[in-house]
């Protein structure tokens, strides 16, 4: 279906990132979206803000689920954080954009929309695919609301196939519900990582964790055979915690660093793998999961 046809009301965005002084100082930046409303909504409704992956918006992924959101009567806010900074992509170099600039950007945008008088301002929640994801759900760690410094939170998270590596040593979250959507062969972003994270983020005390496994590659929003991504960066074989400071603590090297000196020493002690693959998807699996995903928003967002 058609931009048109599933949301007719399609709004250009423009706005400034976030920009904490610590413990990541991410740069200014003005980051552009496109907000899709559902068509003839006649009451303010929920809304999903949408990261990207490290591929950037694609149609068949950002775009696509857009598309059914607001086809569920979800107003969507796809946010581009690689444009406005002069990047197409961050496969081959993760470093070009981090996930903490995404997630800036994401709690960004959900303060504009909280002064939408067409959003519930008490019903929006943040998703996003691979990288996105990874910001989806370290949005709901307790500890960033102090690092990005306001004090709005999401009222939901959702990731699909998050790269859970690194992962908060404390993992007390905001208490709102998470869920993890993950691809029980994935290579990319191995979903024990994120099992193991959820776990974690039960264990202190957050009942609202849900997790599902398909059967399934990473990305499986592409329709057809799986294919080979030869360039992507894979940092899955040097599992760290972030610490409350922002360094990562890596028991491999037995210190904690900053996520500038973390990659370094990755690829200098060979750690850092190059490749890895995704797509394999199906019509009926990306439906299905994507079902799932609407069934989570309406259960919490009472519609």
């Amino acid at each position: 279906m058609s931009d048109i046809a599933l949301a007719a009301d399609i709004e250009r965005l423009t706005f400034d990132t976030l920009t904490p002084a610590t413990p990541l100082a991410p740069p200014a930046a003005r980051i552009t979206a496109r907000l899709y409303r559902p068509d003839g909504a006649s009451r303010p409704t929920p809304a999903m803000v949408i990261l990207s992956s490290s591929a950037g918006v694609q149609r068949h992924r950002e775009i696509y689920y857009a598309q059914r959101l607001a086809a569920a009567g979800i107003a969507a806010c796809v946010i581009d954080s690689f444009g406005p900074r002069d990047v197409r992509s961050t496969v081959a170099d993760q470093s070009r954009v981090s996930a903490f600039q995404m997630e800036c950007d994401a709690v960004a945008a959900l303060r504009l929309l909280r002064d939408d008088p067409k959003i519930d301002g008490g019903r929006i929640g943040i998703m996003g695919v691979s990288k996105g994801g990874v910001a989806a759900i370290n949005s709901a760690i307790a500890v960033r609301q102090a690092w990005r410094g306001v004090d709005a939170v999401f009222d939901l998270h959702v990731g699909i196939c998050p790269g859970c590596v690194a992962q908060h040593r404390d993992a007390s979250t905001t208490g709102r519900p998470v869920f993890f959507m993950l691809a029980r062969h994935d290579d990319y972003t191995p979903a024990r990582f994120a099992v193991d994270y959820a776990q974690r983020m039960r264990a202190t005390g957050n009942g609202r964790i849900r997790v599902k496994i398909y059967t399934a590659h990473h990305g499986w929003e592409s329709i057809g055979p799986v294919y080979a991504i030869a360039n992507a960066q894979n940092y899955s074989r040097c599992a760290n915690l972030i610490e409350d400071d922002g360094r990562h603590y890596v028991a491999a090297a037995g210190r904690a660093m900053s996520e500038a000196e973390y990659r370094v020493w990755v690829r200098d002690n060979g750690l850092l793998d190059v490749g890895a693959h995704a797509g394999g998807g199906s019509v009926a699996l990306r439906d299905r999961a994507t079902d799932d995903l609407l069934s989570f928003l309406a259960e919490n967002f009472g519609q």
